[in-house]
């Protein structure tokens, strides 16, 4: 599903709660459809699963662009989402993932973060803090260690470089002379809406986030994977989009803070499926543009 259509969803799902009506059969409902993939509750069960660390793994490695031996190759999940529970959640970015290199060498801290909205001016700044606190998070109790290599992944819907003809950018400590400073620490944004509104422009990207980026959008269109589907990650990832792998207590609850927005994409869409009707506009036509389904459409 779209985000958009996400929303709906979700706004379905809190209007039969609050009615006492049985939310699992609008679960069974949708049990075919995809899920948003970028939905902070989809993400973490999805990317923080045990059993699909070989996405997770190939996903940083994209993000970060890692190749040889330079690539994250067996990660540990600090914070992984436990089947049947909610998962652990903090103020830090909800993915963390720790990857040893061995002896004498500094291991890895990852994180995986989702920004769909800019609203205010303090996206950098919370941004520089999860950075500082992750880093605080390394010095052992009583001294100072060798800080370890940390690598904060943001995929945004927002432009964080305007003007830059990058999707991708690589942000590090630097002099004047654009010297970098300290190596061992990166902050990677991956500009998702630049991307895909700019995709003939970027048609030549072969880069594997580009195919990433492609193949995450079309789960989410619900279009034709089957150019993806013969890459064995990408397989792995379209049946784990499935809602049928997502129950509807963890649908309640880990995506209780989207109530509002979808709320308002709910009954937007019956608003306007209503007046669609009323106008004498055909069935199949309002289902098509509110993503309802017929009878409810039927029924207002």
């Amino acid at each position: 599903m779209t985000r958009e259509e996400f929303a709906v969803f979700q706004g379905k799902l809190k209007n039969a709660d609050d009615n006492g009506l049985d939310i699992d059969v609008i679960v069974k409902e949708y049990e075919h459809r995809n899920v948003y993939f970028y939905n902070d509750g989809c993400i973490k069960k999805i990317l923080a699963s045990e059993k699909n660390l070989m996405l997770t793994t190939d996903l940083i490695n994209a993000a970060l662009n890692l190749v040889g031996s330079d690539r994250i190759e067996n990660p540990k999940l600090v914070n992984p989402y436990v089947p049947g529970e909610l998962g652990y959640r903090s103020v830090e970015p909800d993915l963390l993932l720790i990857n040893d290199r061995g002896e004498n060498v500094p291991r890895d801290r990852i994180s995986i973060d989702v920004q769909h909205e800019n609203n205010d001016s303090f996206f950098n700044d919370r941004l520089v803090l999860y950075v500082a606190r992750l880093t605080g998070g390394m010095e052992k109790a009583g001294r100072f260690t060798r800080l370890e290599n940390l690598h904060v992944v943001s995929f945004q819907f927002f432009d964080a470089f305007k003007g830059s003809p990058n999707y991708r950018h690589k942000v590090q400590l630097r002099n004047q002379e654009q010297r970098v400073f300290f190596e061992r620490q990166t902050v990677t944004l991956i500009e998702v809406n630049k991307f895909l509104k700019q995709k003939d422009k970027f048609a030549g990207d072969n880069s594997r986030i580009a195919q990433w980026l492609r193949a995450i959008d079309t789960l989410n269109r619900e279009a034709d994977f089957s150019e993806f589907a013969v890459d064995p990650v990408f397989k792995v990832l379209q049946n784990e989009v499935k809602l049928c792998n997502f129950s509807a207590r963890y649908m309640r609850c880990e995506l209780m803070k989207d109530f509002d927005e979808a709320r308002i994409a709910y009954n937007k869409a019956r608003e306007i499926a209503k007046n669609m009707r009323d106008m004498g506009v055909d069935i199949s036509i309002i289902k098509k543009a509110t993503k309802l389904p017929e009878k409810e459409i039927r029924e207002l």
